[in-house]
């Protein structure tokens, strides 16, 4: 593992208490727009584990960007995988699905995810225009480190 890798590793053991702490409690409106809590189980442990992310909600769509670098996203490779999603206090189920692999249609995922989420963008090195639209070169560069999970809610 990197230095990087282990300080943003260190960084998220810290932060991910406090994030799930504010989110349950009455104070959750100065994050629950732009982050959620996803619930899910361990591929291999079977585990519960529960994750503090930014999303991004399209009706009874839930979208989770990440990168390579992170491991949350891996048990998600086996496809519909049941999951819950804490949201402003209530929680929804849904079903997940992994976009992973450099094509168009993550491209154009991750693009409509940073024009709703422009602040994100910088987290994973993609450029923004004037519009804060993803720069097309920038997007190509990164997308091959990129995953995206999909939650359609029930």
């Amino acid at each position: 593992m990197s230095v990087a890798t282990t300080i943003e590793h260190g960084l998220y053991r810290v932060l991910n208490p406090v994030m799930k702490t504010v989110l349950r409690s009455p104070l959750h409106r100065i994050a629950s727009r732009t982050i959620a809590l996803l619930r899910f189980r361990g591929r291999t442990s079977g585990r519960e584990f529960v994750t503090p992310l930014s999303y991004v909600r399209d009706d009874q769509t839930v979208w989770f960007l990440s990168n390579h670098s992170t491991n949350w996203w891996k048990n998600f490779r086996e496809g519909d995988v049941p999951v819950s999603i804490e949201i402003a206090r209530k929680t929804v189920n849904g079903t997940a699905r992994l976009w992973d692999g450099d094509t168009d249609e993550l491209r154009e995922h991750v693009s409509r995810y940073l024009c709703a989420l422009p602040r994100d963008a910088k987290v994973y090195g993609i450029k923004l225009d004037q519009n804060k639209v993803p720069i097309e070169a920038s997007l190509i560069k990164a997308a091959p480190t990129l995953v995206m999970v999909q939650v359609e809610l029930e």
